[in-house]
């Protein structure tokens, strides 16, 4: 094999290539994702297609590369042409050395991209099998997995078919694969792998912006900060983040992350995961690892890593309690003014809303969206994120645009009908203490982000067009019945006017008024 060519082990795909994206999702990669490649070391095995820059990051002094495509191999061959500790190697998984001499297995795109055209047809529990059994003793898999149920397919259509779908989903229809987290970690530890770490990936399993441990998950403090983060890593399209869908989700994949969020369900309805499980010896078989101190040991990774801004941002345990981040910053526990506001509409609690809108909108993140401010228990402002962040959706800061954003979010809740009668996005701002005349049109901010969302302004309209038609109808009837009654009282009037009976009093009120005026004048002359 002369430098800067793969090694062809059979099974080979020609003119196939899974890292340009053209035939199908493209590879897994992100910076979130480099954070958790800490953990890799010593002579390590890269398995499925994996962006090249994750590759760059890989700290190992002897790493092999297994892809299928041809193109892949030669182009990873040649990005590492000098550097000799870097193998390329391209065909089918089942033609590696079997025997046990890898300190380390990544495969952070999972199983289901391994198996080639070119030979067998593997399972899940096939390809498990076999590449577990090249882990030495005390080895380390670092697995991904996508969520067959996960938010970034349930309120999307189906994705387009490509070229990569010569057969069947393995998530669905091979029953071999584990379909659910708590399963997977059974099967890693029925092969003698012992899991040590556990993440949830948003917003997809591929390209994931944010990485969460199960315990940064299951922490119910930090249900605001949570919120939060994901509302802003949201997936455009139910097969990954760079294959947006032209049509609209069935639900706000926002409002059903929050959630999730909120009821503790954030990690079994996540995108994917992300499993780091190591083989111990059997002296150390009865350590108690788990995710609770999966950032605490030395060379593990962090509990959760976020995008934000552009930079990467690490969440690990405080040196007591609490979170923070890698700066010292603590992670802000709380809850969101959007749903400690939505939770104040459902209850109908008028006076609670009010103080808390007023408190947000009088200090300093009044130009904060509501759903990027965590309001601590010891009544503390945390702003997530800066005002007209360019990850949150609003553009444009300024209390007008961050109401108006509130309202669309509690119309979109369905709960528009439990506040006073009028504009929705004015009213908020009355609450608020804010001029209503800056809110009076609805219309800036009322777009749905899902056809539920559309099925709950259409309800909501026509409940206002019914209304509208009843109190149309209500007030010709009150017109109708009072013209009636006045028609009735003229003619009684004319009739009246018209009898002698009403000629005679007529003379005898002018008699009347006369002597009135006379008795008057004797009165007031002087004597």
């Amino acid at each position: 094999m002369t430098p800067g060519s793969p090694r062809l082990l059979g099974g080979e795909m020609l003119g196939w290539s899974d890292l340009d994206g053209s035939r199908g999702p493209g590879p897994v990669g992100g910076p979130t994702l480099a954070a958790l490649l800490t953990a890799v070391g010593g002579r390590t095995l890269v398995v499925g297609p994996h962006h090249p820059d994750l590759l760059d990051v890989v700290p190992s002094s002897d790493l092999t590369i297994l892809v299928r495509g041809l193109a892949d191999a030669e182009t990873l061959a040649a990005r590492y042409a000098d550097r000799p500790e870097v193998q390329v190697c391209c065909g089918s998984p089942e033609k590696l050395p079997a025997s046990p001499q890898y300190d380390n297995l990544v495969a952070l795109d999972g199983l289901g991209r391994l198996a080639s055209v070119e030979g067998p047809e593997l399972s899940w529990t096939d390809l498990f099998d076999l590449l577990t059994s090249m882990l030495r003793p005390t080895g380390r898999l670092l697995l991904g997995a996508e969520n067959p149920l996960g938010l970034h397919r349930l309120p999307f259509p189906p994705p387009p078919r490509t070229d990569s779908d010569w057969a069947a989903p393995d998530d669905e229809y091979d029953h071999t694969r584990p379909a659910g987290l708590p399963r997977l970690r059974d099967r890693l530890a029925a092969s003698g792998l012992w899991t040590v770490g556990t993440w949830a990936t948003f917003p997809s399993p591929r390209t994931p912006t944010a990485l969460l441990g199960s315990a940064l998950l299951a922490d119910a403090d930090l249900t605001g900060f949570l919120q939060a983060t994901l509302s802003t890593t949201q997936p455009t399209g139910a097969a990954d983040s760079d294959r947006p869908i032209p049509v609209p989700p069935f639900a706000d994949p926002a409002r059903l992350t929050a959630l999730a969020v909120r009821h503790g369900g954030a990690t079994e309805s996540a995108p994917g995961w992300v499993v780091l499980a190591e083989r111990l010896a059997a002296a150390d078989s009865t350590s108690d690892l788990s995710d609770e101190v999966t950032d605490q040991v030395e060379g593990r990774p962090p509990a959760g890593v976020l995008m934000r801004d552009g930079q990467r941002r690490e969440v690990r345990r405080g040196p007591a309690v609490g979170w923070r981040f890698a700066d010292g910053t603590v992670v802000p526990s709380g809850r969101t003014v959007e749903d400690l506001a939505l939770t104040a509409t459902a209850r109908r609690d008028l006076p609670g809303l009010r103080a808390l809108l007023t408190g947000w909108q009088a200090g300093a993140v009044a130009d904060v969206p509501a759903d990027q401010v965590v309001v601590a228990p010891d009544g503390a402002w945390h702003a997530v994120v800066a005002a007209g962040s360019a990850g949150v959706e609003l553009r444009e800061a300024g209390s007008v645009r961050v109401l108006h954003r509130l309202a669309a979010r509690t119309a979109d809740a369905g709960l528009a009908h439990l506040l006073p009668s009028g504009e929705l996005a004015a009213t908020l701002a009355v609450l608020a203490g804010r001029d209503p005349e800056s809110f009076a049109d609805d219309r800036v901010q009322t777009t749905a982000r899902g056809w539920r969302e559309l099925l709950i302004d259409r309800d909501e309209l026509a409940w206002k067009l019914g209304e509208a038609r009843a109190l149309a109808q209500w007030y010709e009837r009150t017109l109708a019945e009072r013209d009636h009654e006045l028609t009735r009282l003229r003619r009684i009037v004319s009739l009246l006017s018209g009898t002698p009976t009403a000629r005679v009093a007529r003379i005898l009120l002018a008699g009347a008024r006369s002597a009135r005026r006379s008795a008057l004048h004797h009165l007031r002359r002087p004597t």
